[in-house]
């Protein structure tokens, strides 16, 4: 007979201990399913935008391959469409971008033209056939009333060697020489610069260099003809950084400035060589198609992305996105 008050009988407090254990446990693998979806949806949000992000700027500088006519040549002269775009394919391990390297196994882009700079109007200009000296005026409104921004001009020349694109009418005619230098006068409106610029292909690999991507080396001495435009030609490398397991770094599809036509960074630093544009890419696949006239080319762009860490590796998800482009180079 139980007298007072009596507690749980060990077997039930053991059913009630196991129903407990239970539930806990299940509720714990509900949410670290529901966890997982979420991080594997956040990496996938994460690819689709990295995907985005290396087309648009892949994209957007291969519309401005050849800008300036570059690939044109002088008449009777072939065009050479490699001079404004071309792709190094399936590169080797450590395949130099300077005093980097690109990932084994990737291709390199590189693209060359007026990418992100206007062509400019010129007003007037000179050139010396004999020092292979020579400048020409831009005004930051041309006589016929069109506006051009000056800022990048003058910053070409604050740097020097940054290279001049010359281009006479019609594009017929280019030349391609060093900057150096630029005297500005006036303000608002009236606003213009002098560009000075040399020929001299004995002062060093860059004036040789610029020579080379020329239609008759240097700006011909026929006072008959005369450059209607100039720009700033730009070299960019686009390649992937490999991973660095030490920092934790992975891969990215990252793009580097030369001077165009030489191995040398962009205003000599090796920063110009790492501008990083999508991370999480681990391969680059570009195929240039060129027409019968060697002008427009098709761009047929595939790149792969890979998300998720090392130790993670059930939480890796991965996409490969391509993307086709039709581009034609502007004259």
């Amino acid at each position: 007979m139980r007298t007072g008050e009596s507690g749980a009988s060990l077997i039930e407090t053991l059913v009630a201990f196991g129903l407990t254990v239970a539930v806990s446990a299940f509720a714990l693998s509900l949410f670290t399913f529901h966890q997982r979806l979420a991080r594997a949806q956040l990496d996938d949000a994460f690819l689709q935008q990295a995907q985005r992000t290396a087309h648009r700027e892949l994209r957007r500088s291969l519309r401005g391959a050849g800008r300036g006519g570059i690939a044109r040549m002088a008449q009777g002269q072939a065009p050479r469409p490699e001079i404004a775009a071309f792709v190094e394919k399936d590169v080797a391990s450590g395949h130099p971008v300077g005093a980097l390297t690109a990932a084994e196994g990737t291709d390199v882009l590189v693209v060359r033209g007026v990418v992100n700079g206007p062509l400019y109007w010129v007003e007037d200009s000179v050139f010396d056939p004999v020092s292979g000296r020579g400048w020409v005026e831009v005004r930051a409104e041309t006589a016929g009333g069109v506006s051009q921004p000056l800022s990048m001009l003058q910053d070409a020349g604050e740097a020097g060697d940054d290279a001049l694109l010359l281009v006479a009418a019609a594009g017929a005619t280019h030349a391609v020489a060093p900057i150096t230098d630029v005297e500005a006068s006036g303000r608002g409106r009236s606003r213009e610069l002098k560009v000075h610029f040399h020929g001299d292909v004995s002062r060093g690999p860059i004036a040789a260099a610029y020579a080379g991507l020329s239609s008759g080396g240097v700006w011909p001495a026929d006072r008959t003809v005369l450059p209607d435009r100039v720009g700033v030609l730009e070299e960019w490398r686009f390649y992937i950084r490999p991973a660095d397991p030490g920092s934790g770094q992975g891969p990215q599809l990252a793009r580097a400035r030369f001077y165009p036509g030489t191995e040398i960074a962009w205003r000599r630093r090796n920063s110009s060589l790492l501008q990083p544009i999508a991370d999480d890419i681990v391969d680059l696949d570009v195929t240039i198609v060129h027409a019968a006239d060697g002008l427009p080319f098709t761009a047929n762009l595939t790149s792969k992305a890979r998300a998720g860490e090392p130790a993670a590796a059930a939480l890796r998800v991965e996409r490969t996105a391509s993307s086709v482009v039709r581009l034609r180079n502007l004259r």
